[in-house]
């Protein structure tokens, strides 16, 4: 049945502005109101719809550092003769610092140095690791070298060349404290002691990861924004651009504050790529790129106009210059566009004021 109705023209995402026409409609069967009514050519303001992904960026506040600060364990008693600079990288291998003029090593190994190696060591897991490190770097053979964790003769003639090979006096002994077992090598945060400083225990130096990594406090009204494995984009405090990989979503909220002040956020760590070495404890901008949706007709909000009894259209140019009213149904809206459904085809020109 045909019938006359009143037509809104909307822009924005409310209808603002009356236009009284009459109008013969249909209605299609998902609801969206199609016209059928075509006018003669005026001269209009027009644009294209187009085909697009709806994308939007969002972005959150993080600091780059390199990851949690944690304190190493000194058991070397005496004066500190040598210490490193903090932000040096220590690798498996090097001298962290010196007691009473004898370096502290870093080796590798998952279990502390909790002896003293000598005659009197009693046999162990700990004289295994000893003897396969005093192997692997050629101060003992097979030959000479019997690897089965027992403080021999020839595990003191092994360390004794050891000792020779780092210049200190070869004593076939290592006294507690002198070997620090680390799984892989670290970066120095905080050096605590001063040289000339006579220590007993305590902790030397602070140390973290060698990799950069940005922790993102994130609002809970955010989650799910970013997730394990996500590789996202990290703009640094020199304004240059770096990808980024979430490696860590803490599935527990924290809650700082009471009552209406209370925020709660949730912890994520994001691995940096690329450069950004000299940076530490600064703040980053985190990028997230987020569809909201896939292969979507387009046109600019100010095309809708609002129909008096309900729904959306849009006046479509034909290319004789002459225009028509199409029904749509409302998507999404981003910035000045909106997501449509209908008639409309991607390259149609339609109305705008």
């Amino acid at each position: 049945m045909k019938r006359a109705v009143t037509l809104i023209s909307a822009t924005g995402l409310i209808a603002v502005g009356v236009i009284a026409a009459l109008i013969f409609l249909d209605g299609d069967d998902d609801g969206v109101v199609a016209a059928n009514k075509t006018t003669e050519p005026r001269e209009i303001n027009t644009a294209v719809a187009a085909r697009k992904d709806f994308v939007e960026d969002t972005e959150v506040e993080g600091t780059l550092g390199f990851g949690p600060v944690e304190n190493l364990p000194n058991l070397a008693t005496g004066v500190v003769t040598s210490v490193p600079e903090a932000g040096a990288v220590m690798e498996l291998g090097d001298v962290l610092f010196e007691i009473d003029g004898r370096p502290v090593l870093l080796l590798e190994g998952d279990t502390p140095m909790y002896r003293a190696f000598n005659s009197h060591t009693a046999d162990g897991a700990d004289v295994l690791r000893l003897e396969e490190m005093l192997l692997d770097l050629g101060h003992a053979t097979e030959s000479n070298l019997n690897v089965d964790g027992d403080f021999t003769s020839a595990t003191s003639d092994a360390i004794e060349r050891w000792q020779e090979s780092l210049g200190l006096e070869p004593t076939g002994e290592i006294p507690l404290g002198y070997i620090v077992y680390r799984p892989e090598g670290f970066r120095v945060s905080v050096v605590h002691a001063s040289l000339g400083q006579q220590i007993q225990g305590g902790s030397i130096l602070s140390y973290t990861s060698t990799e950069r990594v940005v922790t993102v406090l994130l609002d809970t009204s955010l989650t799910g924004l970013l997730f394990e494995g996500q590789v996202i984009e990290v703009e640094l405090p020199d304004d240059s651009v770096v990808d980024g990989t979430v490696t860590f979503v803490s599935d527990v909220a924290v809650t700082e504050g009471q009552g209406p002040n209370a925020t709660s956020y949730i912890e994520v760590e994001i691995l940096l790529d690329g450069s950004g070495a000299g940076f530490d404890e600064s703040p980053v901008t985190v990028r997230v790129e987020e569809t909201l949706e896939e292969a979507a007709t387009v046109v600019p909000i100010a095309a809708l106009v609002a129909l008096a009894e309900g729904g959306y259209a849009v006046e479509r140019v034909a290319d004789d210059g002459s225009t028509s009213l199409v029904g749509v149904a409302l998507g999404t809206f981003l910035d000045n566009e909106v997501s449509i459904r209908g008639a409309i085809e991607p390259g149609d020109r339609v109305v705008i004021p």
